[in-house]
């Protein structure tokens, strides 16, 4: 039998349980945590091949000119520089490597590097459109540019744009591919932290909500103590000259009940002031104000709340060793941890042949256990949002107490609840 206590993340996920990816290994890792050492690598990837390419023409038999030297000397630092804020403005760095084509005819190979993590960089960090986009841009510039230097003599443009293209087309692939998986972790990372937020939101409604039903139970309660103190008084007060003993001993019996009011108004202020709901959400509805002129259940109405669930087929057995507690508020508390209990038995558990409701009372405490033998199956998308015993979880923290739901020894589900009171409170 599965209660409310199936994690919210589980109902709120259509489809089955979220989950996360794997974590990458170390050496992802690694880049992931030193990002500015990663930036520094792909710089360098591109600078190295650059400068040993600008250093073999000047050493060459026949060097390069010295404006062709200086010119890409100055667009592999522009380039280099530009290569370290691919991360934060990926098309802008694109547009920058566009300036390696100027030296298309001798320098074309190693200013091809630049647009190549240029072109991953804008597919990973911007947008599949984008990527595409720029791709297009990229193979018609440098076309232009390998049919404006074109030396038909050595090798002809067309297959230079060809193998460009080729190069190009790769990256671009690899970069959407990447890009595509870090936007998807990403879309379920966000997708966890909003459901978890959600869980959250829900548990902290449940919360106010329970606080605010206790409270207006608790009412209930605290006005039948003084109603009771007010008769007690009238009736002392009428006999006071007759019979002086009997006013005494009356007036005795109010002092006791103002104890236990007063007792039990510190326990309703307690739950007011945890309460963080405004006045409007806190105003009850007119069903619930009609609601709350009932009087309120307690040890004496269990057998009629078990009579109910017997009439649905439930086969139950209750069992009350000692002495219930006279305490109003914590016989409601009993009650709606029974109530609650075989609300889930009912909705939850799958052909149970026995249902148990035992009761055990001391002089200052009291257990409640509800157990069953049903087959445990968990709730679907619309049920188990954890209102119920997260209402329970209120109630018994009221009277300093432990609530405990979970899977049985053998088979079924268990609830257990413990109490505390003071003696007095007691029969």
């Amino acid at each position: 039998m599965s209660t409310d206590t199936s994690p919210p993340v589980r109902a709120l996920a259509p489809g089955g349980e979220l989950r996360l990816p794997t974590p990458p290994g170390a050496v992802r890792r690694f880049w992931t945590r030193h990002p500015h050492a990663a930036d520094a690598l792909i710089a360098a990837i591109y600078v190295v091949p650059t400068v040993l390419t600008l250093v073999f023409n000047v050493l060459d038999a026949e060097p390069a000119p010295l404006n062709d030297v200086v010119l890409n000397t100055a667009i592999t630092v522009t380039v280099a520089a530009a290569l370290f804020f691919r991360r934060r403005v990926p098309r802008l760095v694109l547009a920058v490597t566009w300036i390696g084509l100027l030296t298309f005819a001798d320098y074309g190979e190693v200013h091809l590097i630049a647009q190549l993590l240029a072109l991953y960089a804008v597919a990973v960090y911007s947008d599949v459109r984008s990527a595409w986009i720029g791709f297009s841009a990229s193979v018609l510039l440098a076309g232009v540019a390998a049919w404006l230097t074109d030396n038909p003599a050595e090798v002809s443009w067309i297959p230079v744009i060809i193998q460009v293209a080729i190069m190009m087309l790769a990256a671009t692939l690899v970069g959407v591919n990447m890009g595509n998986s870090k936007r998807y972790v990403a879309a379920l990372l966000d997708l966890a932290a909003q459901l978890a937020r959600e869980r959250d939101q829900q548990a902290q409604l449940a919360r106010v909500s329970e606080r605010a039903r206790i409270a207006r139970e608790m009412h209930d309660v605290v006005a039948h103590s003084l109603s009771v103190m007010v008769a007690l008084a009238d009736g002392a007060h009428a006999i006071a000259l007759k019979d002086p003993d009997r006013s005494r001993a009356a007036m005795l019996e109010v002092a006791g009940t103002g104890r236990k009011s007063m007792h039990e108004m510190r326990r309703l202020l307690g739950v007011l002031a945890a309460d963080t709901e405004t006045d409007a959400a806190r105003r009850p509805s007119s069903a619930a104000r009609r609601s709350a002129l009932a009087p309120q259940p307690g040890t004496e109405q269990l057998v009629e709340l078990v009579e109910s669930f017997r009439s649905a087929d439930l086969p139950i057995r209750i069992e009350q060793n000692g002495r219930g507690p006279s305490n109003a508020g914590v016989q409601l508390t009993i009650y709606r941890i029974v109530q609650e209990s075989l609300t889930n038995v009912l909705r939850y558990s799958d052909s149970p042949t026995l249902v148990t409701v035992r009761i055990v009372a001391s002089a200052t405490t009291v257990e409640v256990v509800v157990t069953d033998n049903g087959l445990l199956h968990d709730p679907g998308p619309s049920q188990g949002s954890g209102r119920g015993i997260i209402g329970l979880h209120e109630r018994v923290a009221l009277y300093g107490g432990t609530l405990e739901a979970g899977p049985a020894a053998n088979r079924g589900w268990r609830v257990t609840g413990t109490m505390t009171f003071e003696p007095e409170e007691h029969r």
